[in-house]
């Protein structure tokens, strides 16, 4: 039982290896998870499934039943077994509930929608020429973006003066100047 419990070390370490050394390789092949929810007698279970998780689980429990065997040789088989499923669920479950879905949730709200932009003031930051192209500046949800811009009637808009996005194309900020408006 010794060499299973290795094994299961030695093939959690491994996998996780080669996951830093190919970056987001699940992910650009559509692997990130998956997120069971599971609805018993109105108890609600939820049950995050992804690769870096298994590969943990794997780990931990190898590395727990290979600790239990050498330090405890006399212990009975079946407990070193469920101390290692114990403690491999809950590491597993430590590390998403406190790193994984935290990071998750804060990659979703980072980036606003451009429907979102539309409409929000914003501060012009490099002169937006005649007929031409400037920089503006806007803070949403916190956070402080830069974009090109151009006025929507083609004016010149000296740096420093407030505007309003009106719409956004091929990643262009139409913007009116809060004097026009």
């Amino acid at each position: 039982m010794l060499t299973v419990f290795q094994i299961c070390f030695f093939v959690g370490i491994g996998l996780i290896v080669l996951s830093f050394l190919f970056g987001n390789f699940f992910e650009a092949v559509g692997i990130d998870g998956l997120d069971l929810d599971f609805d018993f007698v109105g108890l609600n279970i939820y049950l995050p499934i992804s690769p870096v998780l298994m590969m943990l689980f794997l780990t931990v429990f190898g590395g727990i039943g290979w600790i239990l065997i050498d330090s405890h040789p006399h212990m009975w088989i079946l407990l070193v077994i469920a101390i290692g499923i114990v403690l491999g669920i809950l590491v597993c479950s430590l590390v998403f509930f406190l790193v994984m879905k935290p990071l998750k949730n804060a990659e979703n709200t980072s980036a606003p929608n451009p429907e979102d932009l539309v409409g929000i003031k914003a501060t012009v930051s490099e002169t937006i020429l005649n007929g031409g192209f400037g920089e503006i500046r806007y803070v949403i949800n916190g956070n402080s973006f830069t974009s090109p811009a151009k006025a929507t009637n083609g004016s010149e808009i000296k740096a420093g003066n407030d505007v309003a996005i009106c719409w956004i194309e091929n990643y262009v900020f139409y913007v009116a100047s809060l004097d026009d408006i």
